[in-house]
């Protein structure tokens, strides 16, 4: 993590350093004292891409070849030293996200294209290699774009690509037989990747914002006592962004309309019941915001609305965004009227 950004009080920190002048004018908050207890560290994981929807066009990358025998350790060796570097990022990627869509590889990955088309051909090129040496494979069944539009092909790891990537590593659990994901986990699966990438190239391609930290699950989870029991806080995202001298923290939840506003309660109320333990707080000198990120407008104002009847007298620590709004959140021209 960059040593010379500041963290910015304009979230819920403890007063360490001078106001920030950003212009959402953000207050601080200080957490209670932690109390001593066991558990994980706050800021353990590195780990962690969604929602302006799937995206809706994207070309296949052809027929994949499968091997259909178990490698061995020495072709798995063998393997690895064909592979290139961008070839290894890519399975670690896909190890990290679960499940990533052509298209999504393309943008993260194929950055020295010219053209839509030449990435495009060269993230094929690239996916069928790997499909080859029987590291990843599609979904059997394609995931239809958002809106309409042409239906997305969807990657996971193999089992040997799996074991390949934990050569070097063998503390790393075998994992169980693969199975074809539900609908609904799939589709929140791929709204947290596609958030990913989209502030990936977000950082990226900009002059004054930088990605520090970007932990998916189960690496961003918080591990706590809550009252007489261990407790988990499971955000869907943690991130840690740097603008303009300053280093900002964020939990982040997906929300793709199908749970009710009872249940996104249930969950805020987890997330100040870790805030009260202060254990955050006293690790890195603030609170994340928690940032929900929905579908729509019309679904942002019922969620806000429903906030802020039922979050009276607790900190603001809560925002709601679309996706259009990323940009301004990561720069903090969102002002604080708009937290819950």
């Amino acid at each position: 993590m960059n040593e010379d950004h500041k963290i910015s009080e304009n979230q819920l920190s403890t007063p360490v350093f001078d106001p920030s002048r950003r212009p959402s004018g953000r207050p601080e908050f200080e957490g209670e004292n932690a109390p001593q207890v066991g558990g994980d560290s706050a800021t353990s994981g590195s780990d962690s891409i969604p929602i302006s929807g799937i995206p809706s066009t994207s070309a296949g990358a052809g027929a994949v070849k499968k091997k259909s025998t178990k490698l061995t350790r020495a072709q798995l060796v063998e393997t690895e030293d064909q592979l290139t570097a961008r070839d290894h990022a890519v399975l670690q990627a896909i190890k990290k996200y679960r499940f990533l869509t052509s298209d999504q590889i393309g943008r993260l990955y194929m950055t020295d294209c010219s053209t839509k088309t030449s990435r495009t051909r060269n993230q094929n090129l690239l996916l069928q290699r790997l499909g080859g040496h029987g590291l990843i494979a599609p979904l059997q069944r394609r995931v239809g774009g958002f809106g309409g539009g042409s239906t997305l092909q969807v990657w996971h790891l193999t089992e040997a690509g799996l074991r390949l990537l934990s050569l070097n590593d063998p503390g790393v659990p075998p994992r169980k037989r693969f199975f074809e994901p539900s609908t609904m986990f799939l589709e929140h699966t791929l709204a947290i990747a596609e958030f990913a990438v989209q502030l990936t190239c977000l950082c990226r391609d900009s002059h004054d914002l930088t990605l520090e930290v970007l932990d998916a699950e189960p690496s961003c989870w918080r591990r706590f006592k809550d009252g007489e029991r261990i407790s988990y806080l499971k955000p869907d995202c943690f991130v840690t962004t740097g603008y303009d001298g300053y280093e900002d923290r964020w939990y982040i939840e997906m929300d793709l309309g199908t749970e009710s506003l009872s249940q996104i309660l249930d969950k805020c109320n987890m997330y100040l019941r870790y805030y009260y333990t202060g254990i955050e707080q006293k690790a890195t000198g603030m609170f994340p915001l928690v940032v929900w990120l929905v579908k729509d407008a019309d679904r942002k104002e019922k969620m806000k609305s429903f906030l802020r009847e039922n979050l009276k007298d607790q900190p603001k620590m809560f925002l709601v965004i679309t996706p259009d709004e990323l940009e301004k959140m990561i720069r903090q021209f969102i002002g604080t009227e708009e937290l819950r």
